[in-house]
């Protein structure tokens, strides 16, 4: 079974979902739950840890980004 997952801000009563597109034609379940705040900052946290030792910094990039915001 195929299936999407996605985290949004509501915004509009219309959504914009391009995954949508594979099920054009097929029967499917929408469900739409209001994200507890506590467990999204969680799923949040948990990206931003799996993401350490997995990304690379340009120190000398940020040093510059930051000699430019303070002029």
């Amino acid at each position: 079974m195929k299936s999407i997952h996605k985290y949004i801000t509501v915004n509009s009563d219309t959504l914009y979902i391009p995954e949508l597109k594979q099920f054009f034609g097929k029967r499917v379940e929408l469900l739409i739950k209001q994200e507890n705040l506590q467990k999204s900052e969680k799923y949040k946290m948990k990206h931003f840890f799996d993401a350490i030792g997995k990304i690379e910094i340009d120190e000398n990039a940020v040093h510059q980004l930051r000699e430019r915001s303070i002029s």
